[in-house]
């Protein structure tokens, strides 16, 4: 009627967005801690770094309307300097967690633990136990074990599985550990997780040994800390505190922040890291890479 396509409206709207938004930045009216308020056009988050510190695993997920055919969302491979991106599966699959030899994928889909190998060929899947949904697959380091979490539902908390994904067992219960994003410590002795409690602001990290006797609270700050992990190499931890990359020992020592950001992976040398931020205009979140001295910040994906 007035000349104009449904598709030529979007792409009007988009235009005003994307203006809107940058003459934001320009004004300085975004927090960067604040960022994933501002992004409409994609994200890229919880990234892996491989066991040989060559690739990268994450998930992508559009958020614009068709998706885009040539990156569409889903779980992707690339080369460490962000080249030779490799769709693994498509929609939304996440929180890839490397196999120690390089070879398999664990991850999340729709409340079920999956496991791929790199030509994409094989693919196992775990429903999981009666009906309790299942997240954040963490390998261990002897290739032995799956960790799964199933936070804040009746008959969750953590789980242990073979690769071959046939049973679990439960470490435990929700009632003794009570949070996610539960991953082992490299001498699988203890689990680094993060809790969730009335009795401070925001989410705290903690670890716990195996046996669940020890109950250690490792940052206490009453601030929103999350994604906690273990370096592989060292006894550093990395975080995002507030939406800013940290570091520090796990004595509590030496901390420092890095950037803003979230969802750190450490590479398989404990000298950089690989998280998720915005890109310069806050239309997208993408993967940075960062030296833990915070030198040679470089942007992987775009």
């Amino acid at each position: 009627m007035f000349g104009v396509s449904c598709r030529n409206v979007y792409e009007i709207l988009g235009l005003f967005m994307v203006v809107a938004i940058v003459q934001s930045c320009e004004d300085n009216n975004i927090d960067p801690a604040s960022y994933e308020n501002y992004i409409s056009v994609s994200a890229d988050q919880y990234p892996a770094v491989s066991p040989d510190g060559m690739s990268i695993a994450y998930y992508h997920k559009c958020l614009e309307y068709p998706e885009p055919v040539e990156y569409p969302t889903g779980l992707y491979v690339m080369d460490i300097d962000g080249t030779n991106r490799k769709l693994m599966a498509a929609g939304n699959n996440f929180t890839p967690s490397w196999s120690p030899d390089g070879q398999w994928l664990a991850f999340t889909a729709e409340g079920t633990i999956k496991i791929i190998n790199l030509e994409g060929s094989v693919i196992r899947t775990f429903e999981g136990i009666n009906n309790v949904p299942l997240f954040f697959p963490d390998w261990s380091s002897d290739g032995k074990m799956i960790l799964m979490s199933s936070p804040y539902v009746v008959g969750g908390g953590v789980f242990i599985s073979t690769p071959m994904l046939s049973s679990a067992r439960q470490l435990f219960a929700q009632e003794i550990l009570t949070g996610y994003v539960a991953r082992w410590t490299h001498g699988m002795d203890r689990i680094i997780y993060q809790k969730y409690s009335r009795d401070w602001h925001g989410a705290e990290v903690f670890i716990i040994d195996t046996l669940g006797i020890n109950d250690l609270r490792i940052i206490n700050d009453n601030i929103d800390d999350r994604s906690p992990v273990l370096s592989n190499t060292s006894d550093m931890i990395a975080w995002s505190s507030m939406v800013r990359i940290t570091v520090m020992k796990i004595n509590g020592t030496g901390r420092k922040t890095l950037d803003f950001g979230q969802y750190p992976s450490w590479s398989p040398g404990s000298d950089f890291l690989v998280y998720s931020n915005a890109n310069s205009d806050f239309t997208k979140e993408v993967l940075w890479k960062i030296n833990i001295n915070g030198s040679d910040k470089a942007q992987l994906t775009f």
